[in-house]
């Protein structure tokens, strides 16, 4: 099946004019043929009713009458009706089906002459149960071979004469004494057949112009048609690429329910992330609040002068949980705004994203001597939002950063539709037995730092959300390389 609008407009508008311009061509043909086969037919039956009427039946022969001045007259309506053609376009003769005799010729006013050859009267398979009427019966076919095929060899005009089709006129007559006589009255309708044949050339010729009209028509009609659809696709294409944020062009009246009802979700998407974050500032400003009373109390009994023994383990274990449930809410709040795999995401560049985190980070370990270099250019893009593109790598260039001792390099490349960056330093690397396991939450390289090793966690479920994914490989530089594979 065709995938393609501007196919299927051209294919089904150029198949039904094309089938219309044939049909009307086979009518055409068909009703011209039809015409001039009856106008022969008018002819035959005018000329066989007046050839009978100069034609007597006296003594089992048929002849003309004796007076000179009819006689003059038949031989007159012969010469005009060309009934004495020596090609045998045309002719006209009487046949005894008893003995299949030929009795009388227009040729000779009578019986054949001795002299005339059998071969030269043209012979057809006509059938012998033709009902007696005055009326002629029309038939169409091509004559019977000569007795002698030898003729046809080296003869072309006899041998187009049996080759061609003509139309015959039979009349039956029957006499009680002398049984039943066919008059035949035959015309050659090769002329007909001829103009039939230029006729089909010719409409060959406007067939073939027909269709490359037609065909440039409809090019510049399914242009014209498909240019609002390819224009809304371009327009669909670069809110995707982060080009755009709604559909904005003015579209025919049939593309408008598609328009807004896209331009409505792209909203209501903005609008629900918004809300979703919103709430969430919300809840972590409301956890805030007793936590950092919490927090004081603890302080306030850590300052007393001499404080018993179980309130110092208690306010150890307090300090220390209520910085995990800090850490837990901070988690789960990242985890929230995540943005999901189906949400419209625009495309982000990431250098300026890096040289940000990059001028944090030499503040953060301003006591640590080493290099952050960025081997990435302004086209690298990724399908990513913004805060989530800030937090994925913050995440692993902190890793980076505190577990290198020289070098952390930062270097970007495309493959088909995916941007590959890779994160190296010249650390340790990671352990050797299944370093993926730093991906699942909780799992931490280092168990001596701080933290509840959901950095590595939160970082692939950002990669993931957006149809990514995260390898923990060997750096060139013997130590961690983390590779991305985002969605450009």
């Amino acid at each position: 099946m065709l995938s393609s609008l501007r196919s299927r407009q051209l294919i089904s508008g150029f198949g039904v004019i094309m089938v219309g311009i044939l049909m009307l061509g086979g009518m055409l043909h068909w009703f011209s043929y039809s015409y001039k086969i009856d106008q022969k037919k008018v002819e035959l039956r005018e000329t066989s009713y007046d050839l009978l009427g100069f034609l007597n039946f006296e003594e089992g022969q048929f002849k003309t009458s004796e007076e000179k001045d009819v006689e003059a007259k038949a031989k007159e309506m012969i010469r005009f009706r060309k009934l004495d053609d020596v090609e045998q376009n045309r002719f006209a003769y009487i046949i005894d089906t008893k003995t299949n005799d030929i009795v009388w010729t227009a040729n000779t006013m009578g019986k054949p002459d001795q002299l005339i050859e059998a071969d030269y009267l043209l012979r057809f398979s006509l059938k012998k149960d033709i009902p007696v009427s005055f009326e002629p019966t029309f038939d169409q076919q091509k004559p019977l071979p000569p007795k002698d095929p030898n003729k046809l060899v080296d003869d072309e005009v006899l041998q187009q004469t049996y080759s061609q089709e003509y139309l015959l006129a039979i009349q039956s007559f029957f006499h009680p004494e002398y049984g039943t006589f066919q008059f035949v009255l035959g015309i050659s309708i090769a002329d007909i057949q001829k103009e039939m044949q230029d006729m089909r050339q010719k409409f060959a010729v406007l067939l073939f112009l027909s269709a490359v009209l037609v065909l440039i028509a409809q090019l510049a009609l399914s242009f014209w048609v498909v240019a609002p659809i390819k224009e809304f696709e371009n327009e669909v294409k670069a809110i995707e690429a982060g080009d755009k944020d709604s559909i904005s062009e003015h579209y025919p009246e049939e593309l408008l329910p598609v328009k807004n009802a896209l331009n409505g979700l792209l909203s209501y998407e903005k609008g629900q992330k918004q809300r979703y974050k919103d709430t969430l500032d919300d809840l972590a400003h409301s956890i805030k609040t007793p936590l950092t009373a919490m927090q004081n109390q603890l302080d306030q009994l850590r300052r007393d002068a001499n404080p018993d023994a179980q309130i110092k383990i208690a306010t150890t274990v307090f300090e220390s949980q209520i910085e995990r449930i800090r850490e837990i809410i901070g988690h789960q709040l990242r985890r929230a705004m995540v943005t999901n795999q189906g949400a419209m995401i625009l495309s982000q560049p990431v250098r300026p994203v890096l040289f940000r985190l990059r001028e944090t980070l030499q503040k953060v370990y301003r006591d640590k001597v080493f290099e952050i270099r960025i081997n990435v250019d302004e086209y690298a893009k990724c399908r990513m939002d913004a805060e989530d593109m800030m937090e994925l790598f913050g995440n692993l260039l902190n890793n980076a950063c505190r577990f290198c001792k020289d070098l952390v390099e930062i270097s970007a490349h495309h493959d088909n539709n995916m941007l590959i960056i890779d994160i190296d330093d010249d650390g340790l690397g990671f352990p050797i037995n299944n370093p993926n396991k730093l991906l699942q939450r909780g799992i931490r390289e280092d168990s001596k730092s701080d933290g509840q090793g959901i950095g590595m966690a939160v970082s692939t479920e950002i990669v993931s959300a957006i149809g990514g994914k995260i390898e923990l490989l060997v750096s060139p530089y013997v130590g961690a390389r983390v590779r991305l594979h985002l969605p450009v």
